[in-house]
């Protein structure tokens, strides 16, 4: 009979006792089964070990004992025929010939063969040549699962201490830039979360390498610059050992002052005391940025020269021109500060410039703006310094001229003296000419002349010749030779309605009156001796006859005026004197005058 338990109640008979009692303690084989599930384990999971006796004492304990390759791994007292002992297989290294002893009596070995539950992770990296300082470097771990339903996640390690990594990485850690401070030794874990296996991979180490050495920045001329002394930045890198494309920026104070080129030595300018400050450069390729040493420039200012002051269109202006007036320097430290002046002390304009000149504009000239004008300079070294005074002349053009009689009327009593004045609104320096019917007038003749302004002609004597249409023209000079001219308005002078025998008869009166009183004499004496007879008259039909004769040779003037039919203008007239011999009637006029004449004469004598 078998020794066997049902519900947990030993169920033997006397029989069976006495067959346990004759047979326990022996170590016969075959007393002892045992048997392991699974036999194949994955790591991480539990290895059940079953050791059973075929027959045993019920009234003591048995001792169970389980080994491994020989080796106890667990031993313990029960009163039951069967146990069980279970253990988590952690390894491969866990695999082995297994058994159990019950008091001495061993089971037959059960081969166990531990599997991976997945393999030792191995960690790549991408590159695998040489790493330089920009390149992206990347590192996958590797390993191979038991089964499609072991889920794993990983973890990387830098030099023993793990690294970030995102948790959906899927085994893979990027490294976007590498730098010399991600050099080290790197390795990955694999790990099962369900059997809370791990598993590390080897070692893989990185050294990144230079991409290009650390760039230098000099400056040449080396030492002390002044304002206005040309310059260079240089950039230098040594080595480039990635053969990467480079480019080079420069900044002042942490500001950029150009953008990056593939020039080294960018800066190359006149020194100006703005540019004072602390330099670096910054050496851009392959993702790799390396900053230089810091370099102090410090520019000394130069004094402001005695300043220039020109008329860029000339001293002499055109009133409405434009006019500019440019201060200049020959040297001096930016930015100068400028001021116009005109006059001593009547400040037209300042600015603050970075420029060695500057100008001042005068938009429109008028007369008013005629003057001495000066500039003064002066910057942070020296000043203030002022410039030689200019002057400035402004040319009015004329205009508006107009021609004065200083006499009453147009009509002028022969011999009378005429003086014209001609005048004009405004002009600088005008100067005069004189017409008489359209033809200019000299100077300095015998009837006539100009006075020494040019602006009154004088006629010293107003005769036939003097008489005619009058006008004048002013005239002054602009700049580049231009030439300004007015003209006034004509006026006729004539002489006033005296004929010419008139003339004639006041120059003969004395002579006339002797003769009358000679022929009135002999008149009366005649008559004494005749009386009143009929040869009395003869003579004086004869003296009549004479005296016709005589004034028949007489010419007087008659003036008036008439249009000139040689000249195309209309409105041009001039007046003309003609002559005529006296008829009958002007010869018993003249006689009438000639005898009031000379009865006035002697009534002025008697008084």
């Amino acid at each position: 009979m078998s020794c066997k338990t049902t519900s947990g109640m030993l169920q033997v008979s006397v029989p069976l006792i006495l067959l346990s009692l004759a047979l326990c303690g022996n170590t016969q084989a075959g007393r002892v089964a045992f048997y392991v599930v699974p036999v194949s384990p994955l790591e991480g999971e539990t290895l059940e070990l079953n050791c059973q006796c075929q027959y045993y004492y019920w009234w003591t304990k048995q001792d169970f004992t389980f080994y491994r390759n020989g080796k106890k791994i667990h031993s313990m007292k029960s009163t039951t025929d069967e146990f069980s002992y279970r253990i988590k297989v952690k390894s491969t290294d866990d695999s082995g010939l297994y058994s159990c002893k019950i008091d001495g009596s061993e089971s037959q070995h059960v081969h166990v063969q531990v599997q991976e539950r997945f393999a030792k992770p191995v960690l790549r990296m991408e590159p695998a040549a040489e790493v330089f300082e920009g390149l992206r470097v990347t590192l996958t771990c590797i390993a191979q699962a038991a089964r499609r339903s072991i889920w794993l996640h990983y973890t990387f390690y830098r030099d023993g201490s793990a690294l970030d990594t995102a948790p959906d990485a899927g085994g893979v850690y990027t490294i976007n830039t590498a730098a010399a401070n991600v050099s080290g030794n790197y390795a990955c874990e694999a790990i099962e979360t369900n059997s809370d296996l791990r598993k590390r991979s080897d070692n893989v180490h990185i050294s990144v390498k230079e991409a290009f050495a650390v760039p230098k920045l000099t400056v040449y001329p080396e030492g002390q610059l002044v304002d206005g002394q040309w310059f260079k930045l240089m950039c230098s890198v040594e080595e480039n050992l990635s053969e990467a494309s480079l480019r080079y920026g420069f900044y002042r104070n942490g500001i950029p002052i150009q953008s990056p080129s593939d020039h080294s030595n960018s800066i190359s300018e006149p020194a100006r005391p703005a540019d004072s400050g602390t330099y670096h450069c910054e050496v851009t390729g392959s993702k790799v940025r390396k900053r230089s040493n810091q370099l102090h420039l410090s520019i000394r200012r130069i004094p402001v020269s005695k300043p220039e002051l020109v008329i860029q269109s000339g001293k002499e202006l055109i009133e409405g021109d434009m006019a500019s007036l440019i201060c200049s320097v020959s040297n001096g430290s930016l930015p100068i500060y400028y001021q116009f002046y005109k006059g001593s002390s009547v400040e037209l304009y300042w600015e603050l410039s970075n420029s060695t000149k500057l100008v001042y504009n005068i938009e429109t000239i008028s007369r008013k703006d005629k003057g001495i004008y000066h500039c003064s300079v002066r910057n942070e070294v020296t000043g203030p310094l002022h410039s030689e005074d200019i002057e400035i002349t402004v040319i009015v053009p004329v205009s508006d001229a107009v021609l004065i009689p200083r006499t009453n009327g147009t009509e002028i009593q022969p011999g009378d003296r005429l003086v014209l004045r001609c005048l004009v609104r405004e002009g600088t320096e005008p100067q005069f000419i004189w017409y008489r019917d359209n033809v200019p007038l000299r100077n300095g003749s015998a009837s006539s002349h100009v006075t020494a302004d040019g602006g009154e002609l004088v006629i010293h004597s107003f005769r036939r010749d003097s008489v005619g249409r009058y006008h004048c023209a002013a005239i002054n000079t602009g700049t580049d030779g231009t030439i300004f001219n007015v003209t006034s308005d004509y006026i006729e002078f004539t002489l006033r309605a005296r004929s010419y025998s008139t003339e004639i008869a006041a120059s003969l009166v004395p002579v006339l009156l002797f003769a009358g009183l000679i022929a009135s004499a002999w008149f009366i004496h005649r008559r004494g001796h005749t009386g009143n007879s009929s040869p009395v008259s003869q003579p004086k039909r004869s003296q009549a006859s004479g005296e016709a004769a005589a004034a028949s040779n007489l010419e007087y003037a008659v003036i008036g005026a008439a249009h000139n039919a040689e000249n195309t203008a209309a409105d041009i007239v001039y007046s003309v004197v003609t002559t005529k011999k006296r008829t009958e009637s002007d010869r018993v006029k003249d006689l009438e005058m000639i005898y009031m004449l000379s009865v006035t004469q002697n009534r002025h004598t008697e008084q």
